[in-house]
């Protein structure tokens, strides 16, 4: 046994995996703080007067498809927190170690440290909102567990070989990841797109991939047609949203896309970087100034919608400034006009609720039109700009990015969109970090950035990663 080369061998893994080594100890902080709230509590009693085969038959009858998961969460919940925490931990530091690696291929230390810095300012406390165990496996174990199911398509992809233990874990992760409805249709789309681009542009088929889709699609079937979760619908619209039953596909596509834009604008950080790191990366690749002049007010645009309204209040100016110019009704008039603009903000949230409980006639205003218009244009503006930005190598960042935004946009046909919150709009921010990081590696390899600039994009990326951090932490702390 070579001691010496053992040794040499760790003290090289370590340095090529600083970050997530990082990550890893500030996750180990952040769920020593947490407690036991919410559905875990009585998760935790459900197999004191049943058996799990009766637990599973109920659930399945009547109330969801998701047996894998809620099989594991009452055993989780059962037993002590810790051995929750210490799984939630290893699966989730799993799940960004992967994400990085299938996008940072050349294992540039920058681009890693981007990568963890995009996951530390995803709001983690949305984790909380139905107890920590019932939503991290619901949502943070079905995205890890998905990440590892694609491990031999993407080896496929790159040339590699997969030996037989990997494609065991990643068929049995696939299970898990597909027992969930959003997660379900995100790995169902991106596999199908993936498919129908293989064959449109004549390339050898994955095997793999083909099982990915087949087991994917019947998962959905059985989603579709479980008897508890009919009875659920009935049971959720009745207690949360009774005016859901009066609406049809367009109300439910407008439920699905404006709180979407809503939840990112106003958590303001991870969004607003996704946004303008796009922005930039289409800047460098257009020469027409007039497309140029509309990339320059996208950057406007997202620093007016994001930080405008919350530093400061316009409306209320010229009550504070003793300038005779101030009182001026024109003036006051103009203010008040511009503070109505941006007042479109918690409208595209807030709209929701006009919407929900008043009917669609009553929602349309201007302030309401605007907030559909705006939540529109970042989405398709979002789309153009990866187009533009990666040229022949858009196909992945485009499927992962619709694919994304398709998963939330399905929560516009459950009744419980409002009591479930910001946790179903998971899956499209874990899209939204890996298209953005996929951005910084293509700004990094085309050098179109000299290294002092690198680092210091780094640097404002890293320190804002852990002010979220911070902020996340002291919630946690706090509320949970």
């Amino acid at each position: 046994m070579n001691i010496g080369k053992d040794k040499s061998k760790l003290t090289q893994f370590i340095k090529d995996n600083l970050a997530i080594i990082g990550f890893f100890i500030l996750m180990l902080a952040l769920h020593i703080i947490m407690t036991f709230i919410g559905d875990d509590i009585g998760y935790a009693n459900v197999l004191s007067n049943q058996s799990l085969t009766d637990f599973i038959s109920f659930r399945y009858h009547e109330w969801s498809s998701r047996l894998i998961i809620d099989c594991i969460t009452v055993i989780l919940a059962k037993e002590n927190y810790i051995v929750w925490k210490i799984l939630d931990i290893i699966l989730y530091t799993i799940g960004v170690y992967l994400v990085i690696k299938f996008i940072n291929k050349d294992n540039n230390k920058y681009v890693a440290l981007i990568g963890v810095s995009l996951f530390l300012m995803y709001p983690f406390f949305d984790m909380a909102g139905a107890g920590w165990i019932a939503t991290t496996l619901n949502y943070l174990w079905c995205f890890v567990f998905a990440m590892i199911s694609f491990i031999p398509l993407i080896n496929e992809i790159n040339g590699k070989k997969t030996n037989i233990f990997i494609y065991i874990i990643s068929i049995l992760s696939l299970f898990y990841a597909v027992n969930q409805e959003q997660s379900c249709l995100l790995i169902l789309g991106i596999n199908t797109l993936y498919l129908i681009y293989c064959i449109v542009k004549k390339q050898d088929i994955s095997r793999f991939n083909v099982l990915i889709v087949i087991v994917s699609a019947l998962a959905l079937t059985m989603i579709l047609t479980t008897p508890g979760n009919a009875k659920r619908v009935i049971v959720e619209t009745a207690r949360y949203y009774p005016e859901y039953v009066n609406f049809g596909i367009i109300e439910k596509l407008y439920l699905g896309t404006i709180p979407t834009i809503g939840i990112l604008l106003k958590d303001k950080v991870l969004f607003t970087v996704f946004y303008i790191i796009l922005t930039a990366s289409a800047l460098l690749k257009t020469k027409n100034k007039y497309l140029k002049y509309i990339l320059y007010f996208n950057i406007i645009l997202i620093l007016f919608l994001v930080f405008f309204k919350t530093l400061i209040d316009i409306s209320s100016i010229p009550e504070y400034l003793n300038i005779g110019l101030m009182h001026n009704p024109t003036v006051v008039s103009a203010f008040s006009a511009v503070d109505s603009i941006s007042k479109c903000i918690p409208l595209i949230y807030d709209t929701l609720s006009l919407f929900a409980y008043k009917g669609l006639p009553n929602a349309v205003t201007g302030s309401a039109v605007l907030a559909v218009l705006i939540s529109i244009y970042l989405i398709l503006s979002s789309c153009w700009m990866i187009f533009k930005t990666f040229g022949k190598e858009q196909m992945l960042p485009l499927i992962l990015f619709i694919a994304g935004f398709m998963s939330r946009l399905a929560a516009g046909f459950s009744p419980t969109i409002f009591e479930s919150g910001s946790r179903t709009a998971f899956f499209f921010y874990m899209t939204i970090i890996a298209v953005t990081l996929m951005l910084i590696r293509k700004l990094f390899d085309d050098d179109v950035l000299n290294k002092t600039l690198e680092k210091r994009i780094t640097l404002i990326l890293v320190i804002l990663g852990l002010f979220t951090y911070m902020a996340v932490f002291a919630i946690v702390f706090v509320m949970f």
